[in-house]
């Protein structure tokens, strides 16, 4: 099909793009396939209206990543997905459309808004003329009255048309539908249908964009892409994964260094594994006598648990025997004790009425009584006299205490009368009347007895203790010491006369106290004046202890006719318990004798006991002897069947079997810990060849606990050792192979660096074929990065025969080149990544070579060609693709260098769409077609406030003669 399609021309043109609510314009129709000159203000969207042209060519259906994708740019630099969105598709009634033509006839894109920076597609088998309807009202020039997504989506369905929100298959679509149903919708005539082709034609359209800046980055991406897909295979494209190689290599470098570690210590292994097999060996015997003698003690545990289970049901039957006698003996023995102390009760009972009887007798006797109530009244009598008198005995004699206490109190007040009266007969030789009223005040407040002491002092004592006083002041009522205030002390005047009043009323006052104590106490003297205090303190001594004595028996006489009786009765009493404790002691007695006999029984079986438990003690030290060997060497499960088996084998070995004893037992203690001693050194001897010599499936920190793990870890090193010179072989093998893959790699770059400047010459030789400008020649220059180089020289130098690794210092170099250039994501290396710019040199008519900057419209000029030479690339044979080419600031351009771009861009195909603030006539001359925005403004209410402009085709002005086409096209002006 290619090759018929080469044989056909075929023909893509942009016609026309509409902007619907969107780009700043409310309704306008700007067409792409003649050339065009927008005057106008800066910021009032000429770029920016045909930028829109990206959001209809590639293949996206979404704002994301989009200043990537999409490269809308502004003074202030590139613009995000969210002002993009706003600015495209402002509001639910924003639509982009395009018309485009192929050999297949005329068809029209809409672009429509979603929601989550989304936009889809609605492709239309018809020219616009025919779908203006559905946006635009010639008649009324304003909106269609229906303008909305469900009415053109309704037209599409009606008219056949397509609704597309996949992005693979508007790359199908636009891009690579030549021949099928839906040909008329393939926009862009590409030779492949690849993403790599798309993204050059996106890097190449992306030029048109960047003509007259002098950008270069776009120029270099396609470049890059474009070899991409001109090398002849697949495999063949730029794709070097270098990081993998490092990976290689350090794990090549990894295994040099484990393989040298095996071949230092294979002797070492050795041993180790001599060692282990010994250990194992003895193990094995260790093992064989630990089971037999285990066996052993459990049979002979067996024996000893059925006789100790008879004496021990025997012994219990003794146990209880003896416990009941012992239980019945205590509880006669407790009787008898208890009736002892009833009787000694009834004693002491019986001895009482007995003395109360005699008492009363005697009395009875003395007196000549026969009636004892009678005689009991007679002394009853007799002793409530008696108590008359020692009451009145009483009050006597506490008369004379108060005789005495007035005594006292005569002599005291007397005494204090004497003092009194010496000190009112010296009150003025008083020590503080010496001093002065300062002086004698201190001391009075300090202790009012200063003011009554009578002495004369001297001149220096006088001083001492004013300057005693001086150490006090007052404050108020408040005594101070040293500015101090004395506790619970106020400070007193001292006056002489207060002294002396004071002095006459206390002597007063005593001696009328006196005489009144002297009144009572003659009154006193003259009531007791009869017999002396010692006299009467006998007689109440006398009379105390005869009342006491009638208390006793007049007691005795009114108790001695109940006492008779209740004597009787406790006799009786005591009789029958006298005669109850003789029969329980005798009871007693037997009890003794037969507990006395249990308990002899009972210990001539605690003895049999004894020695069964002598005999269970070497038990629990063969158990805890055997149970330390299980310790070492670990436990495991034999079937008694095994067992059996084990213990016959070692029978004929030894032409004996194994005797449980203490020799045997602690000979196997001892074999346990040599056990035990040799696999502990064992054991740290192997970690430390485990961290040493390292495998990948021996975990180096791994806790070694048991001779299967030591036989696991010694198993998987005797894998490592017996298959060293196999190891070793294969690691060379692998090292060749890996150097191998590097230079194929290296190789690949070197190649990849070839074609770029073998491409890079074919443009600059095609570029050269018409003159632009006042040039000579024009030439891209490409610059790789200067790693790069120095990777290529790695190549040359990169012996791809030797089995030996290369230099860590190659394996940097390579990893610095990665770490610049490749893709941080999948870390390759692509075409891209060699190319570290772009730049022109310039020849001109005399010779002289430059690098510097040209005028905008040369640049633009240079742009327009390399465009048609690089879509000559990627476009099918015979191709012709009509694009506008962006011209900015065209106007500052000269008059010549104006018509000579315009016709450059005619000559490849393109048309020119030029933008500049300020209209010139040169620029009207050479594009022939121009728009003044500014005039061009909506005249109705808009939807969105910012869309305002109003392009129409008959806002478009011409220059001079314009052919049939244009004709059409302007009609409205002619």
């Amino acid at each position: 099909m290619t090759d018929m399609l080469a044989s056909e021309t075929l023909n893509y043109t942009l016609k026309r793009i509409v902007f619907v609510n969107s780009a700043n314009h409310a309704y306008s129709e700007i067409r792409l396939d003649n050339h065009l000159a927008l005057f106008g203000a800066n910021n009032a969207g000429k770029t920016a209206s045909l930028a829109a042209t990206k959001l209809m060519l590639y293949p996206e259906t979404d704002f994301s990543n989009c200043h990537k994708k999409f490269q809308f740019k502004g003074k202030t630099g590139v613009y995000s997905k969210e002002d993009s969105y706003e600015f495209y598709f402002p509001s639910p009634q924003s639509f982009l459309i395009m018309e485009t033509k192929n050999d297949a006839g005329v068809a029209c894109m809409v672009l429509y808004r979603d929601k989550g920076f989304r936009y889809y597609r609605i492709f239309l088998p018809l020219s616009y003329d025919e779908i203006r309807h559905l946006f635009w009202d010639d008649h009324s020039k304003n909106f269609a009255n229906d303008l909305s997504v469900t009415t053109i989506l309704a037209f599409q369905k009606k008219h056949g048309g397509l609704h597309v929100s996949d992005d693979r298959q508007l790359t199908e679509l636009m891009y690579s539908n030549f021949t099928g149903a839906h040909s008329r919708y393939s926009i862009v005539p590409l030779s492949e249908n690849t993403n790599k082709a798309v993204h050059a034609f996106r890097s190449i359209y992306q030029m048109a964009f960047d003509a007259g800046t002098g950008g270069t980055e776009a120029l270099a991406d396609a470049i890059a892409t474009l070899i991409e897909m001109k090398r002849g295979r697949p495999q063949e494209r730029m794709n070097a994964d270098l990081v993998s190689l490092e990976e290689d290599y350090q794990k090549l470098l990894q295994k040099n260094e484990e393989l040298q570690c095996l071949k230092n210590n294979k002797e070492n292994y050795e041993n180790l594994k001599s060692k282990f097999e010994d250990l194992k060996a003895k193990r094995k015997i260790l093992t064989e006598q630990h089971i037999i003698l285990s066996k052993t003690l459990s049979n002979s545990k067996a024996s000893y648990a059925s006789s100790f289970a008879n004496l021990s049901k025997k012994l219990t039957e003794a146990q209880k025997s003896h416990s009941d006698l012992d239980s019945r003996f205590e509880k006669v023995e407790k009787e008898t004790s208890k009736l002892e102390g009833a009787t000694n009760e009834l004693d002491k009972t019986i001895q009482k009425y007995q003395d109360n009887i005699y008492l009363a007798e005697q009395v009875l006797s003395q007196h000549d009584y026969t009636n004892a109530i009678e005689l009991a009244s007679i002394l009853s009598e007799r002793k409530e006299a008696l108590g008359t008198q020692q009451s009145a005995l009483l009050d006597t004699m506490r008369s004379t205490k108060k005789l005495e206490e007035l005594t006292k109190s005569i002599n005291q007040n007397t005494e204090k009368l004497k003092h009194k009266k010496d000190t009112l007969e010296n009150i003025d030789n008083l020590m503080l009347t010496q001093l002065t009223a300062e002086t004698a005040d201190v001391l009075f407040s300090l202790n009012n007895n200063f003011g009554a002491l009578a002495l004369e002092l001297t001149s220096d004592q006088i001083d001492s203790i004013k300057s005693f006083t001086n150490w006090f002041d007052t404050a108020g009522k408040q005594l101070l010491f040293n500015q101090v205030q004395m506790p619970n002390t106020t400070t007193q005047r001292f006056q002489v006369e207060e002294q002396r009043q004071s002095l006459v009323h206390s002597i007063a006052n005593l001696e009328q106290r006196i005489k009144e104590d002297d009144s009572n106490r003659t009154t006193l003297l003259n009531a007791t004046n009869d017999t002396s205090g010692a006299s009467r303190q006998q007689s109440l001594d006398e009379l105390t202890e005869e009342i006491a004595t009638l208390s006793n028996q007049i007691v005795a006489l009114e108790r001695y006719k109940i006492s008779l009786e209740d004597i009787e009765i406790n006799k009786q009493q005591l009789k029958e318990k006298v005669d109850l404790k003789s029969e329980l002691s005798e009871q007693l007695i037997m009890l003794g004798n037969e507990k006395d006999q249990a308990y002899q029984a009972l210990q001539t079986m605690l003895t049999q006991r004894d020695k069964l438990e002598s005999q269970r003690s070497n038990f629990d030290h063969y158990t805890g002897s055997l149970s330390q060997v299980t310790t070492s060497i670990g436990a495991t499960h034999y079937s008694e069947t095994e067992i059996s088996e084990i213990i016959e084998a070692y029978t004929q070995r030894h032409d004996k079997s194994l005797h449980l004893d203490m020799r045997t037992i602690n000979d196997l203690t001892q074999q346990a810990n040599a056990h035990t001693s040799d696999y502990s050194e064992l054991k740290n001897v192997i970690e430390t060849f485990i961290q040493k010599v390292p495998n990948d499936n021996v975990d180096q920190f791994t806790n070694i606990q048991t001779l299967t793990q030591l036989s696991d870890i010694i198993a998987t090193y005797n894998n490592s050792f017996s298959s060293l010179n196999y190891q070793i072989q294969t690691q060379a093998n692998n090292i060749s192979r890996h150097n191998q893959i590097i230079s194929s790699q290296l190789r690949e770059i070197s190649d990849a660096s070839q074609m770029l400047t073998d491409y890079v010459a074919a443009i600059n030789a095609e570029l050269n074929t018409h003159q632009i400008s006042n040039l000579k020649q024009v030439r891209i220059k490409l610059h790789c990065h200067a790693d790069f180089e120095h990777v290529r020289k790695l190549q040359k130098n990169h012996d791809i025969t030797q089995t030996k690794l290369m230099s860590d210092e190659f394996y940097r170099t390579l990893m610095a080149f990665m770490e610049k250039h490749a893709n941080k994501r999948t870390k390759l290396i692509k075409m891209r990544d060699i190319i570290s710019k772009i730049n022109f040199e310039y020849i001109d008519v005399n010779g002289v070579l430059t690098d510097k900057s040209q005028s905008g419209g040369t640049t633009s000029t240079i742009t327009a060609s390399i465009i048609a030479i690089l879509l000559g690339q990627i476009f099918m044979q015979g191709a012709s693709f009509k694009m506008p080419i962006v011209i900015d600031e065209i106007g500052d351009l000269d008059d010549d260098n104006t018509s000579t771009i315009i016709d450059c861009i005619d000559r490849h195909g393109f048309s020119a769409f030029c933008a500049t603030p300020t209209q010139r006539a040169s620029v009207c001359q050479s594009v022939k077609r121009w728009i003044r925005v500014d005039y061009n403004v909506f005249q109705h209410p808009p939807k969105v406030a910012s869309c305002v402009l109003n392009i129409l085709p008959e806002s478009v002005e011409v220059w001079g003669q314009i052919n049939d086409d244009q004709a059409r096209l302007t009609g409205a002006l002619a």
